[in-house]
């Protein structure tokens, strides 16, 4: 049986209260112990040190579930042939604090089954306080993924701050049941290609693009069953490639990022790593309008493409992304922001530093304006709230849990200037509108 190993960002703190308080070294290091336990155990335990969000999912979140005996001559993936016949009491969301401006990387954890999507940043970069990128990534993925198996790892499109990190993914990890990407040839991305798509696949790890999945063809399908409870819907954004060695279909490859919706028990999750509407592309090459196609293509299927209970926001949260059209149609009520702190010497429209890179003004409104929303959601970024985990039963609520920054941020704007140093735990249970950053930086 896989056991449940506690995820510690810093040696040094692990809070046993859910409501922030000011803690002394005594108090952080007295800590430790009892995280362990706590993590190890039940659901009640694991949230035990965590915030409640006030993120409550209802009905409308819930995509239904297919119910198939199990069959294991059944395609792999199918709700008869799970990637793990397994259970789970909770669902687990991490995302990774970045050493480096821009950068996604997460790692989700039902029980025994796993996925990773995104690495982030290359390994070799390092964190103000200066441990290494790589032995972050490294000692997470063998903390959660305490087997050395992987169910499914995702990788949304070729940028380095997306693919970056996977040699710690690869010493971690021995084996993959599936892997699902972007599909085409990019030459920024062939290190990936070469050392870990390639390498596993001749390993045994089942392999789809993207276009293969949402066209089910030569053995995709538009759902993956990670678990019997646990599963991904995969969306069309018009962007695929068909053809693998076409390369992308326009040059902004953000647009041609891979789009999905995971579903635990009523909850659902909705990510798409850099996609955005940029219809001019840059520096004259070709872009497109991946999340208003998004829309388009699936708007009619209510069944799948619906209110979401959370989302990981767009290309970090940038001016082009994580449109109306998009938010009005998924009106998720929690959104995590991955996006590493710009350097202090960032300059942009009047800031600097923190407060003059993703996420950009633009989008943010665009979360917190109501609009045609239920409601504005809460919204948490990992440069703010440090590494975070986000837990939920897939019942009833979200809880969250930031951890001690790992990189000191500085910004100033027209309203002051915001710094933290690495070691700072003041807004590891914060919501965005919470953070001295959203007031300084954008007058939130």
């Amino acid at each position: 049986m896989k056991r449940v190993f506690p995820f510690v960002l810093l040696s040094t703190l692990l809070l046993t209260a859910c409501e922030p308080r000011d803690s002394s070294p005594s108090d952080t290091s007295s800590s430790i112990s009892l995280g362990s336990d706590i993590i190890g155990g039940s659901y009640e335990e694991r949230i035990s040190t965590m915030a409640d969000t006030g993120v409550a999912i209802d009905a409308l979140d819930k995509t239904e579930k297919e119910v198939a005996f199990y069959d294991e001559l059944a395609p792999l993936g199918s709700a008869a042939h799970p990637l793990s016949n397994s259970s789970a009491e909770y669902l687990e969301i991490l995302t990774f604090e970045q050493p480096s401006q821009y950068g996604d990387a997460y790692l989700f954890r039902a029980g025994e089954a796993t996925i990773a999507m995104d690495f982030g940043h290359p390994s070799n970069y390092k964190y103000t306080d200066q441990t290494s990128y790589y032995s972050e990534l490294k000692n997470t993925y063998e903390t959660y993924i305490d087997d050395g198996h992987l169910d499914l790892l995702i990788l949304t499109h070729p940028h380095g701050d997306h693919y970056g990190g996977y040699q710690a993914l690869k010493d971690a990890i021995d084996s993959v049941g599936m892997i699902v990407d972007y599909g085409y040839y990019s030459g920024g991305g062939e290190n990936y290609r070469k050392d870990i798509r390639d390498y596993y696949a001749d390993k045994g790890s089942a392999y789809h693009r993207i276009y293969d999945n949402v066209n089910e063809i030569d053995g995709g399908q538009k759902r993956t069953y990670i678990t019997p409870d646990l599963f991904i819907d995969w969306l069309d954004t018009g962007y695929y490639t068909e053809n693998y060695n076409d390369g992308p279909v326009v040059d902004d490859i953000n647009v041609t990022s891979l789009a999905g919706i995971l579903a635990y028990r009523d909850f659902t999750f909705f990510f798409s790593g850099d996609l955005q509407d940029n219809a001019d592309g840059y520096n004259g090459g070709s872009g497109g309008l991946g999340e208003t196609n998004l829309v388009a293509i699936n708007g009619d299927n209510n069944e799948i493409f619906h209110e979401v209970t959370m989302m990981k926001a767009a290309h970090h949260s940038s001016s082009k992304a994580n449109n109306d059209i998009l938010l009005n149609t998924l009106e998720p009520k929690l959104v995590t922001i991955s996006a590493g702190a710009p350097s202090p010497d960032t300059s942009y429209g009047g800031k600097t530093g923190a407060c003059a890179g993703h996420p950009h003004l633009q989008a943010l409104s665009r979360f917190l304006t109501k609009g045609q929303k239920r409601v504005a959601p809460k919204i948490y970024l990992n440069f703010v709230n440090g590494t975070t985990s986000f837990v939920t039963d897939g019942l009833n609520k979200v809880y969250m849990e930031g951890s001690p920054l790992k990189m000191s941020y500085y910004g100033t704007s027209t309203n002051g200037t915001v710094s933290q140093t690495y070691g700072s735990i003041e807004d590891i249970y914060n919501d965005i509108l919470s953070s001295e950053w959203a007031r300084v930086c954008h007058g939130l």
